[in-house]
């Protein structure tokens, strides 16, 4: 049992008066000073039991304290990693000589909703040849993380100029490789947990899960072991950190689970399937709030939302409600579509696309309050405030 400072410091003064002619404790005394001191260095010394006690075993292990847990069963935290993309870079004629693209060619991203954007850096030299107008060419993000991937079409500046170039763009199918931020206490964790189910002569769902996460850029995967190609088939769904993973990301799975897997499996490493749905929703707002900035806040709660969702999870209305309704200024929230949860399979990754709102104002300030007839509890469109009746504070 972990005791307090005024746990400990409780039980040396009963002790004191118990076993000396000390009766002067009061918070002035020299005695209670000393007393003090001494309970404080006591508390100290349970704090760091407690931490050692906490930091001793898997499940409640964080940070540094965990990595050495795991490595204990030779397990390393996976390190974040770098976007890895096809840019290409084209002119607006054909190029009447070879035009040299140096590696470090640095181009950025347009800015996201944060004001931020994000630089890449082609990693060889690469020659546009005479007569050519375009040519693609490999890069890198400038750090390590989730951040840097982007959108297609928004690597659309260049910041270091090369003569011929006019215009840099990443077309359909630039991801190489997804960039993923350092690996959660959380992540690390369940991997940790995980390993005993690899240490086994077959392969049970278990190790199959836990070898496709032991790889940089998969945050979340699933298991088809009911034979989904045929007898002695096993099919493994992996989550990239920007949702489909990269044909490089899948390929790396494989070739680690190969290694691993039992020499009778046959095994498939499989993007999983993307289901994209639209939200219809109406927002009640209380009148004091900006309707830009409820729009705003809603739609990131949204955003946040979907970002959560993890493979093989569905659509709960009651979640998403609850979310919505953490936004300061909303005072009701109604989803309008769809009118269900919805559920996915296992080998399924929801995406939350299109998101419309109807935004209406739930009456003026003064009818917010407690008056009789007030109608308080009515809501107008946004475009229109309903007209009050001042004499009897009831609505027209």
């Amino acid at each position: 049992m972990i005791r307090t400072f005024n746990d400990i410091l409780d039980d040396l003064m009963s002790e004191l008066v118990s076993r000396t002619p000390f009766t002067n404790l009061n918070p002035s005394a020299v005695i209670r000073g000393l007393l003090e001191v001494i309970a404080k260095v006591v508390s100290d010394l349970y704090g760091l039991v407690k931490t050692v006690m906490q930091q001793s075993f898997v499940q409640t292990a964080t940070g540094n304290w965990l990595d050495l847990k795991a490595r204990e069963m030779g397990i390393i935290r996976k390190p974040a990693i770098k976007t890895k993309v096809y840019l290409t870079f084209s002119s607006n004629a054909p190029a009447a000589q070879n035009v040299t693209i140096p590696a470090g060619t640095i181009c950025k991203s347009q800015k996201d909703s944060s004001g931020r954007d994000y630089r890449f850096l082609t990693i060889d030299e690469a020659v546009m040849e005479e007569g050519q107008s375009s040519i693609v060419v490999e890069a890198e993000a400038e750090q390590p993380g989730n951040a840097w991937n982007v959108g297609q079409d928004t690597i659309s500046r260049m910041v270091t100029r090369v003569t011929g170039i006019n215009a840099v763009t990443n077309p359909e199918g630039y991801m190489i490789r997804e960039g993923s931020d350092p690996e959660s206490d959380e992540q690390l964790r369940q991997r940790a947990i995980g390993k005993w189910e690899t240490l086994g002569i077959g392969g049970t769902r278990e190790a199959y899960r836990t070898w496709a996460l032991s790889m940089p850029g998969v945050i979340a995967a699933s298991v088809l072991d009911d034979f989904p190609f045929g007898p002695g088939t096993v099919g493994v769904v992996i989550l990239g950190e920007s949702g489909e993973p990269s044909a490089e990301l899948i390929n790396e799975v494989y070739q680690y689970i190969k290694a691993r897997k039992p020499l009778t499996a046959d095994v498939r490493v499989l993007a999983p399937e993307i289901v994209t749905i639209n939200i219809d929703l109406e927002v009640t707002r209380f009148a004091s709030a900006s309707q830009e900035t409820i729009e705003a806040d809603v739609i990131n709660a949204i955003t946040e939302y979907s970002s959560m969702l993890q493979l093989g999870e569905g659509l709960i209305l009651a979640r998403l409600i609850d979310a919505i309704m953490d936004v300061d200024g909303i005072y009701n929230v109604k989803i309008l579509s769809p009118v269900n949860d919805i559920s996915v399979g296992v080998d399924h990754f929801m995406t939350i696309d299109q998101i419309d709102i109807i935004h209406r104002i739930k009456g003026r300030s003064y009818q917010d309050g407690s008056i009789d007839g007030s109608g308080g509890d009515e809501s107008a469109a946004a475009a229109q405030i309903l007209d009050v009746n001042k004499e009897t504070f009831s609505i027209e």
